[in-house]
């Protein structure tokens, strides 16, 4: 098995620590070579990675982030029940419904409603990308107005897997849907989808 690289982009905008850019490599991290993008998660805000480094891509530090190695271990191991090898420098996109950086996502809310007509997002949410993967959570008063942006483009392959139906669900969630985080989330199910569009 590879061992995974994480890497992002972190910016002091107002004050206030983004990030943006996040990738989990599946493997060698080769900055000077193009990266193939094999997918995307959805998920809330960043919490405790931290940067090295401000304002370029850089290898992040996980602070006990679990989030990130439990997306790249679920595309890791699709690969692997798929019998596909691993691109070279691939990697998984993570976007946020917002990129304030705080593990504590009441405080993050209350930053991100400050900012709110100036809330900068990641400009690689208009890429293009094989399989977008949503795991925001259960419908929020407060944070259904974010997933809005998401909701309104049209994602070649999308899934979640449905906290209530405790099911995948291979398409994208409504904003009302329970598109579960990957906290306690079955991975037998969610790698033998996605091992399907890898």
């Amino acid at each position: 098995m590879f061992s995974m690289k994480y890497v992002a982009r972190f910016e002091e905008i107002e004050g206030v620590l983004f990030r943006f850019d996040t990738r989990i490599y599946l493997g060698a991290y080769d900055p000077s070579a193009k990266g193939v993008c094999v997918g995307a998660i959805v998920g809330k805000n960043p919490g405790s990675a931290a940067p090295q480094k401000l304002g370029e891509l850089a290898a992040l530090e996980l602070k006990g982030d679990k989030m990130l190695p439990t997306v790249g271990n679920r595309f890791l191991e699709a690969f692997e029940l798929a019998r596909k090898q691993v691109p070279v420098n691939a990697f998984v996109r993570v976007w946020n419904l917002f990129y304030v950086c705080n593990k504590d996502l009441g405080q993050a809310l209350m930053t991100a409603a400050q900012l709110s007509s100036r809330l900068p997002m990641c400009e690689s949410e208009g890429d293009a990308v094989p399989v977008v993967w949503f795991g925001w959570g259960d419908s929020d008063a407060e944070l259904n107005p974010f997933k809005r942006r998401f909701l309104a483009h049209s994602y070649q392959q999308a899934f979640f897997y449905d906290g209530r139906q405790k099911k995948v669900i291979g398409t994208q969630p409504k904003e009302g849907d329970f598109a579960k985080h990957t906290q306690g989330m079955p991975a037998a199910l969610v790698n033998a989808f996605l091992a399907t569009l890898v």
